[in-house]
């Protein structure tokens, strides 16, 4: 049973019972993140998010961590591109203890500016690693090229934005963007709804502060063909293409699409680039959604001198899907998707995460049951629907290695995006 409140200050709880387990987790996410940070401070709300958990309250940082290891809780902090999150997993019996530190770290977080420096260090360092791994680094400039700013920022921020970040920023972002409204709460495990209604409204009742104005999505940036030379054994390949947003017409039909092609080792990717040809050593397509747009994103890692096979073939199996699904392919793949997300739902962890992500989206949670037979209800036909309003190509593509590739124009020329 999922419930719900919504406190006068604005943030949301969502809590659902699951009585079978013996656990309870928590999902707390808060408008920013990295489209929040000012231009001249960009990863300014990595250092904050660390911060956090370096002291609130009464605890300084030490006593902070002893007191979630005291209680068992696992927990942790994060930022996303527009969201900061808290997280915890925990024995249920010790659900008011997490949230009553949660909202210490929430409202009186100590920000010590001691601690700023190590961090700092850590996330530059970070940053060089990125040389080391050309897969990311291929990932970060093809989101860099492809989503407008301040969207296309990486998740590692910058280093002159780091460099720049000390306390008075940490306060002004904590005074002026890290507020409850439109913040949500979700709590999932062994726990009665009435009971963390009254815990919340006495722990996060008294928190206020102005929500985060975040900005609004541009436009996809015109497709492209972009190549970064580096002397490397291995050449990277990324594409993305703009696809359906989450909740749109179509969003489960374009999940299964992709899940079609590149979701598992029974997807068209692997099996014709890696089992068949042994082109690649990892190959794969994904779709990401939001509100606000929607990405097909696909991967290739491979050897220089297969590179260029391994890319026409990527291309190829993109242009090739529609029409061309069997109703064997299509079942083995809603089969998949759909034994995933039940053993992906079992955990009060992943019920938290789940319902506080629909909450952030929809203003509602979906049931397992709503998306079950979504999935289910896709048909032959629907795919190819999709397929036909959200083609793979155009796309824009990033390749990472020793030389370029040869792409013909037909694949990134430009066709005009919706705001």
């Amino acid at each position: 049973m999922i419930q719900s409140l919504r406190l006068e200050n604005g943030l949301s709880v969502i809590v659902e019972e699951i009585g079978h387990v013996e656990s309870a987790a928590y999902d707390l996410l808060v408008p920013g993140g990295l489209i929040s940070d000012p231009d001249s401070a960009v990863g300014s709300s990595l250092i904050f998010a660390e911060l956090l958990g370096r002291g609130a309250g009464s605890y300084d940082s030490r006593a902070l961590s002893e007191a979630f290891d005291d209680a068992g809780i696992r927990h942790g902090e994060w930022t996303g591109m527009d969201r900061f999150g808290f997280s915890g997993s925990l024995i249920a019996s010790k659900l008011p203890r997490a949230l009553e530190l949660v909202s210490s770290m929430v409202q009186e977080p100590r920000l010590p500016e001691e601690e700023i420096e190590n961090i700092r260090s850590v996330l530059l360092q970070d940053l060089v690693a990125l040389n080391d791994n050309p897969a990311r680094r291929a990932s970060v400039e093809l989101n860099r090229r492809y989503y407008p700013a301040p969207f296309n920022r990486s998740s590692l921020g910058d280093a002159a934005g780091l460099k720049a970040t000390d306390r008075s920023r940490m306060l002004a972002l904590h005074r002026e963007l890290f507020g409850p409204q439109r913040a949500i709460l979700s709590v999932a495990g062994k726990v009665k709804a009435d009971e963390v209604f009254r815990l919340v409204e006495r722990l996060f009742g008294g928190w206020q502060g102005a929500p985060a104005q975040l900005p609004p999505f541009g436009r996809i940036s015109p497709h492209e063909y972009a190549h970064l030379e580096v002397d490397s054994a291995q050449a990277q390949i990324v594409l993305a293409s703009p696809s359906v947003k989450f909740g749109e017409e179509g969003y489960y039909a374009g999940k299964v699409a992709v899940s079609l092609l590149g979701s598992s080792m029974f997807g068209r990717l692997f099996m014709e680039l890696r089992e068949k040809r042994g082109l690649c050593y990892s190959v794969y397509a994904r779709h990401g959604a939001n509100t606000s747009y929607g990405t097909v994103s696909a991967y290739v890692g491979t050897t220089p001198e297969r590179a260029q096979e391994s890319l026409d073939l990527l291309v190829g199996e993109l242009e090739r899907l529609k029409g061309s699904v069997t109703q064997a392919e299509l079942a083995r793949s809603k089969t998949n998707m759909q034994a995933s997300l039940v053993m992906g739902e079992e955990s009060p962890g992943s019920r938290a995460a789940s319902n506080a992500t629909d909450w952030w989206l929809l203003g509602r949670v979906r049931s397992l049951k709503e998306v079950n037979d979504a999935i289910s209800a896709v048909s032959l036909d629907d795919v190819d629907s999709f397929l036909s309003r959200h083609p793979f190509t155009p796309c824009t593509i990033l390749t990472l290695g020793r030389a370029p590739l040869e792409v013909s124009s037909s694949v990134t020329k430009h066709r005009s995006q919706p705001a």
